[in-house]
């Protein structure tokens, strides 16, 4: 089996990145993240842009689990890490880590991903695709995510807008956008006094500049988790789920 590669990119959080709180906010977290892998695969040409251009294809990030220690603050000086670990015929698994200025791991998160072919809207297989494969070792079965379900009623409900900047290389909603839009149904002294301490997150169905995305939030105070999730219509899009724990 081939050695696995890691790829790292450092990074001082700027203060556009952060909240009112000094925290970096979670959709800026995910962009960093992505910009990583993103670097790592420009490196066998196979990176977003490069993949639409020269083969009609698209990643399209299905899946996230995320453990925060400690959230990265404003001016934090971080080591975002990177390295894909199995592969199947569809599904290709990314892990990424955040480190601080000591080494610490303070971020830790899974990722599953697929290609998609641009034109039809169908999802390729990943081996076919791709010759460089970092190091990832191919596997038959399929890694299990948190199983997340819509509840049958909300707490939150906040109508949003799509705009010529929300819109990525693949032809939909960026996927960072779903997390601004998922907190800011919550209440804004909530969101001041909590960090998020675990994140799961399933994207279901793509939005695209047309869509009329309503986000929804179900709170539980009494386990410190809040559910989010963004429909279309009838059309379930994206669903997730937070713990969260005071400041």
């Amino acid at each position: 089996m081939a050695e696995r590669e890691t790829f790292s990119l450092e990074q001082e959080v700027p203060y556009y990145f952060a909240n009112l709180t000094g925290d970096i906010r979670m959709s800026a977290l995910i962009d960093l993240l992505l910009l990583t892998s993103e670097k790592q695969l420009h490196q066998a040409d196979a990176d977003s842009t490069e993949m639409v251009q020269n083969n009609g294809l698209g990643w399209v990030v299905v899946q996230y689990h995320m453990d925060i220690k400690q959230m990265p603050k404003l001016g934090q000086k971080l080591k975002i890490t990177t390295q894909a670990t199995t592969y199947n015929k569809y599904f290709f698994y990314r892990d990424f880590w955040v480190e601080d200025e000591a080494g610490n791991k303070i971020v830790t998160a899974n990722s599953a991903f697929v290609l998609i072919d641009l034109k039809e809207r169908k999802i390729v297989s990943a081996t076919d695709r791709l010759d460089n494969k970092f190091g990832a070792e191919e596997v038959n079965k399929i890694q299990r995510f948190a199983r997340l379900r819509e509840p049958k009623d909300y707490d939150f409900e906040q109508a949003q807008h799509i705009g010529y900047y929300n819109i990525d290389v693949n032809k939909h909603v960026n996927n960072s956008y779903y997390f601004d839009w998922m907190i800011d149904t919550l209440n804004l002294d909530f969101i001041a006094t909590h960090h998020i301490k675990t994140m799961d997150i399933k994207y279901e169905k793509e939005l695209n500049i047309n869509s009329k995305p309503v986000a929804f939030a179900k709170v539980d105070n009494t386990n410190n988790k809040s559910i989010h999730w963004i429909k279309s219509g009838e059309v379930l899009n994206v669903i997730a789920e937070f713990t969260w724990e005071n400041k």
